[in-house]
């Protein structure tokens, strides 16, 4: 069914997300593409860090509505999963990497809303999935995603040096600034947290 649907054979990234609200109502939504090139952790997970940014910033609960409106969005040279997903990617043999995502409403100290990330990878053509990585929180999701893409600037570099082309020094340094971005997200998100614990411990001390 599903490559009738999207008229694909070949192997999908699949970005999946259960958005939770304050009533605990669940809503699930998924979106797909190729997982060559882009489909990656690395190239990927960067989407799911700047929506969490973007809710933090505007003082806004998750939707399946505006994480979908978010993803679909090609912001720049990297595409981003855009064909409707209906199928469970966990059970899809042709989905080789998976972000599947939870998310929930912000919490009302530290402004980000909730969000835990499983990745599922596996090797094409092989069964169950290989590597799961799971990360709790903006924090952890951001510098996850930094690392991810650390190793990815290696990885371009070292086919650079040894294809002598520069498009891939180009897509590594595209890495790099995406990497350094995610860490800047990561820091604020722990700084956040640390206020909060700080005006915790204040007012314990003047009770």
């Amino acid at each position: 069914m599903l490559r009738s649907e999207l008229r694909l054979s070949v192997p999908l990234f699949v970005a999946q997300a259960a958005v939770s609200n304050h009533t605990g109502l669940i809503a699930r939504t998924g979106l797909a593409m190729p997982a060559v090139p882009f489909g990656s952790p690395a190239w990927q997970l960067p989407a799911l860090v700047s929506y969490l940014h973007r809710l933090r910033q505007d003082e806004q609960d998750p939707s399946p509505e505006l994480w979908r409106t978010h993803t679909e969005r090609q912001t720049g040279p990297v595409p981003r999963p855009h064909i409707r997903y209906q199928t469970d990617g966990l059970h899809d043999p042709d989905a080789v990497c998976v972000l599947d995502i939870q998310l929930g409403p912000r919490d009302e100290e530290t402004g980000w809303p909730a969000a835990d990330l499983a990745v599922i990878e596996q090797e094409e053509g092989s069964c169950p999935f290989g590597r799961v990585t799971r990360r709790h929180g903006a924090e952890a999701i951001a510098a996850y995603a930094a690392e991810e893409l650390s190793a990815e600037r290696a990885a371009l570099m070292d086919r650079a040096r040894r294809h002598q082309d520069a498009a891939l020094v180009r897509l590594a340094g595209l890495a790099q600034r995406a990497a350094e971005w995610a860490d800047k997200v990561g820091a604020a998100a722990h700084a956040d947290a640390a206020h909060v614990q700080a005006d915790r411990a204040r007012a314990r001390i003047t009770r």
